[in-house]
């Protein structure tokens, strides 16, 4: 059976480039632009990993991690711009792990393997 991943993330390019990413190395992935269509996948689909930028509108990706049902699927955050209290919120709401923008692709499917065999 596939691993399922949930793509969150505002940006259209670098959701398809994650999107294009994950399902070339053979991930079920599902794509979301916001916080709010992340919930509603969530709360609906069982996914194994949720990759997510942690700055979007409305709903950021720490703000999502804090609102899941538990136990939640491993998350795995992205970002930019780290900001001290985010990274804090994010450990406290147990992500998996937390990845700075731009990364490279090998370190990408690393930490979404890891992730989804729970490691």
């Amino acid at each position: 059976m596939s691993t399922s991943v949930l793509v969150v993330d505002d940006e259209a390019g670098m959701r398809d480039t994650l999107v294009d990413i994950l399902t070339s190395a053979g991930y079920t992935v599902t794509p979301a632009e916001d916080g709010a269509a992340a919930l509603a996948l969530a709360r609906t689909n069982p996914y194994d990993v949720i990759v997510m930028d942690i700055r979007m509108p409305a709903m950021t990706g720490v703000e999502v991690l804090a609102t899941l049902d538990h136990p939640p699927p491993q998350i795995v955050l992205m970002t930019g711009y780290a900001v001290d209290e985010q990274l804090r919120q994010a450990r406290e709401n147990n992500a998996f792990a937390i990845m700075q923008k731009p990364f490279q692709v090998p370190y990408l499917l690393r930490i979404v393997a890891a992730a989804a065999n729970g490691a």
